[in-house]
């Protein structure tokens, strides 16, 4: 009898870039790895390693089971019991797009397992309209740098890619978490009509400076957000001395990572290694490591033994 395992690689995500709020997102190096193979029994089981993923429920209630038998149900497909092992180096809770990595791993899994043949774009769609909004998930599935768009009404996401910035990328992750539903409560319902066309106008030059390679300008404007910086900040007691530190070592900008807590830098290459260890010998409450971008998205292998 042949046995089918599939297993996944999929990378961590670092959203909103400052001022690109619930639409920019990139991949980056730290991945959730799933190895998922039929078992014999009646319910599923989840084999978890590694610190990031501690607490997290071994049985049926876990979020990818959910997640998978409700695509499952939705296309009208049945999926086997199965054994899903799991190891993360993406901390749970710090804006590093870790339940987008899970969403897209329970996608991948009812797609494979129960053979519905759904692309890319589909998946997409689906991530999307699940999450709420492409942020995260878009760069987690295509790799690199995304822009995107999701319309509730028509449950429709449209996504742009712009080449990967010539920089490099520091990642500051404190040692206490911020639940996202947290940092979205400090968030204002409305703000004014003459306020969105500023953070719109901010938002759209910071993309174009990306685009044409002018970093200074886009750090410039990522560091100008009036959606969610503000009102999240104070939720960050390390943001501001971060920030500052990286100032004195020329830094493009300084940024909350997603919703937070993690802290994203960018800044030129010959600077980020005397950055990283100004920032681990100062701000002992968290760990700064250097980041790379993740290009290449998902990587799914379908591994047979006979």
């Amino acid at each position: 009898m042949i046995k089918h395992k599939l297993t996944l690689k999929i990378p961590a995500s670092t959203a909103n870039l400052g001022c690109g709020f619930d639409s920019i997102g990139m991949a980056l190096n730290k991945f959730l790895i799933i190895e998922a193979q039929p078992i014999h029994g009646p319910s599923w089981k989840f084999v978890h390693d590694g610190p990031c993923l501690e607490g997290l429920p071994t049985d049926e209630s876990h979020y990818i089971y959910k997640i998978a038998t409700q695509v499952a149900q939705r296309y009208d497909v049945s999926l086997p019991p199965l054994e899903v092992k799991m190891y993360s180096d993406i901390p749970l809770a710090r804006g590093l797009g870790s339940s987008a990595s899970a969403l897209v791993g329970a996608l991948y899994i009812a797609n494979y397992f129960g053979d519905i043949e759904l692309s890319k774009y589909e998946l997409l769609q689906l991530a999307t309209e699940i999450e709420g909004h492409p942020d995260n998930v878009a760069p987690t599935i295509y790799g690199g740098l995304v822009v995107g768009y999701h319309n509730a009404s028509t449950s429709m996401t449209d996504v742009a890619h712009i080449d990967v910035p010539d920089v490099d990328f520091i990642i500051t992750i404190p040692t206490y978490p911020l639940e996202t539903e947290k940092a979205r409560r400090v968030l204002p319902e409305t703000i004014a009509h003459n306020e969105a066309v500023q953070y719109s106008a901010i938002s759209n030059t910071m993309i174009s400076a990306l685009i044409q390679h002018n970093y200074e300008l886009a750090g410039k404007m990522m560091e100008q957000d009036g959606l969610h910086e503000p009102y999240r900040q104070h939720l960050l007691p390390d943001f501001k001395k971060v920030k500052a530190i990286a100032h004195q070592f020329d830094a493009y900008a300084t940024v909350i990572s997603g919703a937070g807590p993690t802290i994203l830098t960018m800044i030129k290459k010959e600077q980020s290694g005397p950055l990283v260890r100004a920032l681990r010998e100062d701000v002992t409450a968290c760990h700064s490591e250097l980041a790379t971008v993740n290009l290449n998205g998902v990587k799914s292998k379908v591994i047979y033994r006979y």
